[in-house]
């Protein structure tokens, strides 16, 4: 049986994972990813850890960090695309059930979430799941992810091949980590056709009014980002502030002026 409460040893490990997650002590990048990678593989005693930022409108990826065992995979930008349904390698049952299954938590529920397989599953009616015997053959996975805007989403997943499923001890590590990493994960993926952040704004004031120019409120702009609509509200008024303007329809039309941005009337609140 698994404990419940992380050692004194895992609390020294998660603090060498929030430091490598802190942007005021190291700047983020690929090696710092790999680097935490490489740590929660050994803290969750998992086989491997990934990290894939994921489109589900098309199950395209962005970005696909992973370690196992010491090897590291990466691959972005014009290497990914979409799953093929067609590939034969069991990803097309993976499709039928995503929607139903855990690997949607974030996207059903557009919040932030820590989950694992085998908390929605007993071991016998994962055995018998058609994801389990066509496609994805582990015993148990853990999940981490974060919305990152309409459909997408950043998630980190511990699988283990073998040995006991996960249990409360690894899922308090991960949502003790949960508030810390989305940054550091948003910040090594790269979109080609995401234009730069307009000049004299963050890229995080630049964000919230891309998804302002969508027609979504503060609250549901927090909720895709994972923040609170305080601190949404506080974004946008320092960029009304650096962009001169009182107004988020103002806002949009100064920050994306000759970049092909439109924007619907903003909602409010």
């Amino acid at each position: 049986m698994t404990h419940v409460d992380p050692t004194s040893d895992d609390l020294a490990a998660l603090r060498d994972i929030l430091d490598l997650a802190d942007a005021g002590r190291h700047h983020a990048s690929v090696p710092v990813v790999f680097e935490v990678l490489r740590r929660l593989e050994v803290l969750l005693r998992a086989d491997g850890v990934a990290f894939h930022a994921l489109d589900a409108r098309d199950f395209s990826y962005r970005h696909v960090q992973e370690v196992d065992v010491g090897a590291e995979y990466l691959a972005g930008g014009s290497e990914l695309g979409p799953v093929d349904p067609a590939a034969g390698d069991g990803s097309e049952v993976l499709l039928d059930h995503w929607w139903a299954s855990p690997c949607s938590l974030v996207e059903r529920t557009g919040a932030p979430a820590v989950t694992s397989l085998r908390e929605h599953y007993g071991q016998r009616r994962w055995a018998e799941h058609p994801v389990h015997r066509e496609y994805l053959t582990v015993d148990d996975e853990i999940i981490l992810g974060y919305p990152d805007g309409p459909g997408r989403t950043l998630r980190l997943l511990a699988p283990r091949y073998d040995g006991p499923p996960f249990g409360d001890r690894e899922r308090t590590i991960c949502r003790l980590l949960l508030p810390h990493l989305r940054d550091l994960l948003a910040a090594v993926v790269t979109d080609p056709s995401a234009p730069a952040p307009p000049q004299g704004l963050t890229g995080r004031q630049a964000e919230i009014l891309r998804l302002v120019a969508l027609g979504m409120s503060n609250r549901d702009v927090a909720v895709a980002l994972g923040i609170s609509p305080t601190t949404v509200r506080t974004h946008l008024e320092h960029a009304f502030e650096r962009l001169g303007v009182t107004t988020r329809t103002a806002a949009v039309t100064v920050a994306f002026a000759g970049q092909g941005q439109t924007a619907p009337v903003p909602a409010g609140r």
